[in-house]
């Protein structure tokens, strides 16, 4: 009985820890699955894109590019990079994501100061498809240009309309406007959107 449970625990150690080296390809997007942006791959052109649960471990990936890779699967299908052996452009531009939706202010850091902003009436519009920016400041309305490439955004001829505010709203309007302006980068993690700039300042939205 003792051998045979010995046995047992060695091939349950060994299923556990085995590992398959593949070939696979890497989609140029995430897919949303179990509330969070999964990965697809499949094996053959010809088959259909399946999800996994985490990244390819070692993999620098970046959506707007299809990738072909060689990786090591162990476990409960965790994948780990080998060889890197293509990384093609697509027309896939993963910046769409941040369309059609109100992204409210909450907080910013000017490179100086963090200021949390509470319940705030700034907010901001994106449409990546007409390179236009939109939104509202404490009073005013803003409108402005933009350019968004994968993980690349800047935005360009930004105005707020000539309403004056009361307790320093256009001295906070002034503030977004500068911000945005030296906006390069954007990461966005489920609601949650935040611009970067190179030179250390940053700005925090929720998607309202």
């Amino acid at each position: 009985m003792k051998n045979y449970l010995f046995l047992v625990s060695c091939f349950l150690f060994f299923v556990g820890t085995a590992q398959t080296k593949k070939t696979i390809y890497v989609a140029d997007r995430f897919m949303a699955c179990d509330k969070k942006d999964c990965m697809q791959v499949k094996e053959k052109k010809k088959d259909a894109w399946q999800n996994i649960k985490d990244t390819i471990i070692g993999l620098n990936y970046e959506e707007g590019f299809e990738y072909r890779v060689k990786v090591v699967v162990s476990g409960s299908n965790n994948y780990s990079l080998v060889k890197l052996l293509s990384k093609k452009k697509t027309g896939y531009n993963p910046a769409v994501k941040l369309e059609g939706k109100k992204w409210v202010l909450f907080s910013m850091f000017d490179g100086s100061t963090t200021m949390g902003l509470g319940d705030s009436t700034i907010f901001i519009t994106i449409d990546v498809t007409n390179s236009r920016i939109g939104g509202h400041g404490v009073c005013n309305k803003l409108k402005g240009e933009l350019k968004a490439e994968g993980r690349n955004i800047s935005f360009s001829d930004l105005s707020f309309t000539k309403m004056k505010c009361v307790d320093q709203g256009n001295i906070m309007e002034k503030i977004v406007t500068n911000l945005l302006e030296v906006t390069g980068s954007y990461q966005l993690k489920g609601d949650k959107l935040t611009l970067y700039s190179a030179k250390g300042s940053y700005m925090n939205f929720k998607e309202q």
